[in-house]
């Protein structure tokens, strides 16, 4: 008897089943006995097998192969009595149990197992054409779409350019930006011209190939997108549009006729032509706009607020509060952006470097009370560190009048970061008197 554990990326046990005999596809796809929903594990990818009493994995031609205890599987590999299996984004750690306890029949085979999708995470599921169903998890951060085997994403389509677009993931928004490809991207039939945050079940078109973009636990129908119009349904749609134009015609033929034939105390005939109203009037979706810009500010979202207070903004160009939301949303974006880029500093040990950029994030924002934080931190920091450089140099400098000066010099900087370091201020009360002594000239330490 075999026992497989399925772990995936982050370490936590997916899946767990044990077989004795037979043949296991692995895979992406939904007809595979062991399905592994993610991008690098192939439609097809391996095929775990019990030939002659011993287990073994053959590779089925992936994109990114398989490797077992390290070394890549070429053809055929014995998996012995324990082996670990490296999988795409899944580990897979095989043990053949000796003296397994006996067991019913029906369960000595491997069920078919499905490994559940992460419903933290959204995915694209390919619709309109023959590999419509085809899903794509939107697993991570900056999720790269193209026609080359460096993307995330692959798409093998004339249409695709190499570095078509990016997906970026930031939590639970996701944004869509277009590489200048050559035949575009598009959200819901509107051109991708700027970043533009995905909603669930929008419409999302690189080239000629569609998606739909739902939760990663969705279930898509999909009868329900099984063609895409073609150019036969242009001219249904032009016979439709004559169709109307005629009506129209006929219908102001006989108001005319009406209007001809009223006489003094007739009544003329009324015109029954029904106004159809928006289903949402312009300030709807203009206060659902600023709505949503307020709920991506309050859950620190300030590149989906930005844009939600742009689409306020193309509906009514004056608008003052949509005006103030994406204010808001630009002084908090840059704010975000100044701390991550003092924090990148910090963890290189450029404290000083980080200093000046976190003295800069603005006031008010949900960054600078962070950044506050941060501040007085890398400011001991700072102080600590050119304290440190003092005494080096003091202990090195002996009778030297340049050395005595220079390390004077450094205690002072180090109290303006760290005022009541008091190990800092001992030390440069004796390194004056020291000063005094060898007649070296110095500003005293008030």
């Amino acid at each position: 008897m075999y026992s497989l554990t399925i772990q995936d990326k982050n370490g936590q046990v997916v899946g767990q089943i044990s077989f004795e005999s037979g043949s296991y596809t692995i895979g992406r796809l939904g007809q595979c006995e062991i399905t592994l929903p993610s991008n690098s594990v192939s439609r097809q990818h391996a095929r775990i097998f019990v030939s002659n009493g011993r287990c073994l994995i053959e590779d089925m031609g992936s994109a990114n192969g398989i490797l077992v205890d390290g070394q890549r599987v070429v053809g055929q590999r014995d998996l012995g009595s324990a082996s670990q299996i490296k999988l795409g984004d899944f580990a897979l750690f095989l043990e053949q149990q000796r003296s397994a306890p006996s067991q019913a029949q029906g369960d000595r085979v491997m069920q078919t197992l499905f490994i559940p999708r992460d419903a933290d995470h959204h995915k694209l599921v390919r619709i309109y054409d023959s590999f419509a169903g085809e899903e794509f998890i939107l697993s991570e951060a900056v999720n790269s779409i193209g026609r080359t085997d460096d993307n995330f994403i692959l798409l093998s389509d004339p249409s695709i350019s190499r570095d078509h677009a990016r997906l970026l993931r930031d939590g639970d928004t996701y944004t869509v930006i277009d590489l200048n490809s050559s035949n575009g991207s598009s959200v819901n039939n509107k051109p991708v011209k700027q970043p533009r945050v995905l909603r669930q079940g929008d419409h999302v078109k690189f080239g000629n190939v569609e998606f739909l973009f739902v939760p990663g636990d969705a279930e898509i129908d999909l009868r329900d997108y099984l063609k895409a119009p073609d150019e036969g349904s242009n001219f249904l749609i032009f016979a439709g549009v004559a169709a109307l134009i005629m009506i129209g015609v006929a219908l102001g033929g006989v108001t005319l006729w009406a209007m001809l034939q009223h006489k003094d105390g007739e009544t003329p005939v009324e015109n029954k032509v029904e106004v159809v109203t928006p289903e949402k009037t312009v300030a709807e979706s203009l206060e659902a706009e600023r709505a949503q810009a307020r709920r991506a500010l309050e859950r620190e979202d300030w590149g989906a607020a930005l844009t939600n207070a742009d689409e306020a903004l193309a509906l009514a160009p004056g608008d003052q509060e949509s005006k103030a939301l994406r204010e808001q949303a630009v002084l908090e974006r840059d704010a975000d952006s100044k701390l991550k880029l003092a924090e990148g500093y910090i963890e290189k040990g450029e404290h000083e470097r980080a200093l000046e950029v976190l003295q800069d994030v603005a006031e008010g924002t949900v960054s600078h009370e962070r950044a506050k934080r941060t501040l007085e931190h890398t400011r001991k920091t700072v102080g600590h560190n050119l304290k440190n450089e003092a005494i080096r140099i003091d202990k090195t400098a002996g009778r030297n009048k340049k050395k005595l000066s220079a390390a004077h010099d450094k205690y002072i900087e180090s109290l303006a970061f760290v005022p009541d370091d008091s190990d800092a201020l001992k030390r440069v009360t004796a390194l004056e008197k020291k000063m005094k002594k060898l007649r070296v000239r110095f500003t005293p330490h008030e």
